[in-house]
């Protein structure tokens, strides 16, 4: 009997991975089974044929699929799947004054909701375009997790909400920012403290995090360039070797079951 448990780098996840939970009156022992970023935990979903997808991947088909034109020189491609977020008004604004052009693709979804309004559109559809300065916009259609990865390999920057897409964009080896779940009584914020710091995430890193989440005022944003941007991959593909390095999440279950049998 197995309680999969959410995912988390905090601290007591580890602690607490694989204890068993009698039952009070039947002859059962539930376990308690936690996906985790280190070794002392039960570690994330890694695919056997991600490696040969990725390398197989073309960037220039992707965006043809898409109907989007050749990459421009300099340009910067962001993803963006998040909830509603205040900081979004700001963010675009940034983008429409950089010296460089910046492409936002857009999965139809949530984040719609706070696209329109900065850029005093209505309801926002499946293959709208939207330009102001620096910065195009495209929604896109929500698409099935696979072609997500392709979305996240496509781009020089993902912005990711809830933890399967952060881990897909750990994977994907690109910069990343996690919207994390907003809880009430402010949980999150040890939650994606502990993140940040499995993550080895320089101080700009967390400061985009801390004010991307409102944990700090949206106009302290810092602005983006390359040389941010190199630094934020070198530790994003530092933090993936990591996980390479340790067993999968399917991996670890299946031995698990393999010791409790």
């Amino acid at each position: 009997w197995i309680n999969l448990e959410y995912l988390s780098a905090e601290g007591w996840v580890a602690d607490c991975h694989a204890l068993p939970s009698p039952h009070p009156r039947l002859p059962l022992v539930e376990h308690f089974f936690f996906p985790g970023f280190d070794g002392r935990t039960g570690g994330v979903l890694r695919e056997a044929d991600y490696t040969v997808r990725r390398a197989a991947f073309s960037a220039e088909g992707f965006r043809a699929s898409l109907g989007l034109p050749a990459r421009a020189p300099g340009e910067l491609c962001v993803s963006l799947f998040s909830y509603e977020n205040a900081g979004l008004a700001d963010l675009l604004d940034c983008w429409s004054r950089a010296e460089y052009p910046v492409t936002c693709l857009v999965p139809e979804g949530r984040a719609l909701a706070s696209l329109a309004p900065a850029f005093g559109a209505g309801r926002l559809e499946v293959g709208r375009r939207l330009g102001r300065g620096s910065l195009s916009v495209q929604v896109l259609p929500f698409v099935e997790q696979r072609r997500y990865d392709e979305l996240l390999w496509a781009c020089d920057l993902n912005f990711v909400r809830g933890e399967d897409s952060a881990v897909r964009a750990l994977w994907a080896g690109q910069p990343l920012v996690w919207h994390i779940y907003p809880q009430e009584d402010g949980a999150h914020h040890a939650k994606l403290q502990a993140f940040l710091d499995w993550l080895q995430a320089p101080a700009s890193l967390r400061d985009f995090h801390w004010a991307w989440n409102g944990m700090a005022a949206s106009d302290t944003l810092p602005l983006l360039d390359h040389a941010m941007l190199a630094q934020w991959r070198a530790c994003t593909v530092a933090a993936r070797q990591r996980l390479l390095e340790q067993n999968s999440l399917i991996d670890q279950l299946q031995m698990f079951i393999a010791e409790k049998s």
